[in-house]
């Protein structure tokens, strides 16, 4: 997708920061052949090698590439056979779901791939050590029966209609059970192996991974032998790999520097809808949120028409529930007001003003996605103008992830959500389930009808409650929807990948042409 991009300088040109590409990278290869390595500057490195361990949406794409996935999300979210070939439900109440496994899959250290992996992936292990991510994720998992080396029974506890989306979701990953016996937690994260079209050869921490191609690997040997992860968190550095020719792939690359990278004849620009929402975190656990005319004032003085204008040059949508725009989980015709002088009597209703401030944190990532940091130090202008006086506090995903996971974050938090389902059970009812580590927001009212939700079949009574949330959380000011974000890939114009809504990088799917 092309687009002109136009800055509104008189709202923003004082609080945009400019990324000139004028440096590079000395120990990145140079131009390669058509046999050589396919280099990626990515934005982060992974938090475990143990992908069953973290919720890391930014790390699929190197999950994905080393592990595989039982089933898979397209572009267009719809999910796929992987390594589940075939799947379903052997009871009314969608307690007992029957599935089948190829019967080709190996680990890379040549051992078959069975049920006897599954059940201790997804029971045996997450039972013992409640802190992995997919007990989390699994939590209504109470057993795998297995019936052959390829055919078992997923036991739930209750009514789980939705469990089929998170088989090709986070931490739903399969480990080698024979191998991670032997060598233990940490022989693992040491020398990982897993069922993936690569294998890791070379790791060093927050700077590459390296991985080859897997010769056994069910799908077919990847076209491209060796692939190399650069961890280039600092996005004005991707700009400057891609655009001297020492990166084939950048993702995530500041927009209007992904506009600019148009004109340049050697690369291919990318520009596609991200299945994810910008959207802030609220803890409940910090006294001044509790507030709700300051919840209701902070979120009234946000103009997200103007950043979408400024940031995506339209391309992005205004967000006012915790859904992207024509999904499930949208409310067509209702909207959440921006009104800035209604926003400050609301603040001065609350105690506070320019002249008696309101003093808040506010957390963002800086460069992990497309114009982060720089949509926060705009959200703060807006909100100085109606008696906030903001500290702007740079954290990472993943020490967001672990403040969040324990309710420790300090204050509001800018988040790119992931969504690769669509579904609104993977936004509002994750985002703002109380009983989970991922809301931040943790509303009494919803103990209840959110995992109710969770039990209740497909359908549309389920998505009508679900906009009925959807519609109390905004009204309410639980959290903060902004935008659907546009992500971006660039590539060299001999290598040709697909781009999905998830931004998954996939190497094995990537092609070099002449």
């Amino acid at each position: 997708m092309s687009a002109k991009f136009e800055l509104n300088k008189r709202e923003f040109v004082s609080l945009m920061l400019g990324l000139p590409a004028t440096t590079f990278l000395p120990h990145l290869a140079n131009a390669q052949s058509s046999d050589a390595p396919l280099n990626i500057a990515f934005m982060a490195d992974v938090q475990s090698w143990d992908p069953t361990a973290v919720t890391f949406p930014v790390g699929q794409s190197i999950f994905k590439c080393v592990y595989d996935s039982p089933l898979h999300w397209s572009s267009d979210e719809k999910l796929q056979p992987r390594q589940i070939v075939s799947r379903k439900w052997l009871d009314d109440n969608s307690t007992r779901l029957e599935i089948t496994l190829r019967d080709d899959i190996s680990f890379h250290d040549g051992s078959k791939l069975t049920t006897e992996d599954v059940k201790y992936s997804w029971v045996t292990r997450p039972h013992k050590d409640k802190r992995l991510a997919v007990a989390g994720l699994l939590q209504d998992l109470k057993d795998v029966e297995i019936i052959s080396p390829t055919q078992a029974v997923l036991v739930y506890s209750k009514p789980s209609p939705s469990a089929e989306f998170y088989l090709g979701f986070l931490t739903v990953y399969i480990l080698p059970k024979a191998y991670h016996e032997k060598v233990g937690d940490e022989g693992f994260l040491a020398k990982p192996i897993g069922a993936g079209p690569y294998k890791l050869v070379d790791y060093q921490r927050g700077s590459r991974i390296v991985l080859e191609a897997f010769d056994k690997y069910w799908g077919g040997v990847p076209a491209i032998k060796s692939v190399t992860f650069q961890v280039l968190p600092e996005a004005a550095t991707r700009v400057a790999a891609v655009e001297a020719g020492r990166v084939d792939i950048a993702v995530q690359l500041p927009f209007r520097e992904a506009v600019r990278l148009e004109k340049n004849p050697q690369l291919n620009v990318n520009i596609f809808p991200q299945a994810e929402i910008y959207m802030m975190q609220i803890p409940s656990y910090v006294d001044t949120y509790q507030n709700k005319d300051v919840r209701t004032a902070l979120h009234m003085a946000i103009d997200k028409a103007a950043l979408a204008k400024a940031f995506f040059n339209n391309l992005a949508k205004p967000l006012h529930v915790l859904a992207t725009p024509g999904s499930s989980g949208d409310v067509p015709g209702y909207t959440f007001p921006f009104d800035r002088k209604k926003a400050a009597e609301t603040m001065e209703k609350a105690g506070f003003s320019k002249a008696k401030p309101l003093q808040i944190t506010f957390c963002t990532t800086n460069g992990t996605f497309p114009n982060d940091y720089e949509i926060a130090q705009a959200i703060a202008a807006m909100w100085r103008q109606i008696g906030v006086d903001v500290k702007i506090e740079e954290i990472t995903v993943a020490k967001y992830l672990e403040l969040n996971h324990a309710a420790k974050l300090p204050g509001i938090m800018l988040y790119s959500w992931a969504n690769a389902t669509g579904d609104p059970e993977n936004y509002t009812g994750r985002i703002l389930n109380p009983l989970l580590r991922f809301s931040a927001w943790k509303e009494e009212s919803l103990k209840e009808r959110i995992p109710k939700l969770f039990a209740t079949k497909l359908g549309e009574a389920r998505l009508a409650e679900y906009r009925a949330i959807n519609k109390e959380a905004s009204e309410n000011s639980w959290s903060i929807p902004l935008l659907q974000p546009v992500a971006n890939m660039v590539t060299k114009k001999n290598v040709s990948i697909p781009t999905y809504s998830q931004l998954y990088v996939l190497p094995a799917e990537a092609k070099r042409t002449a």
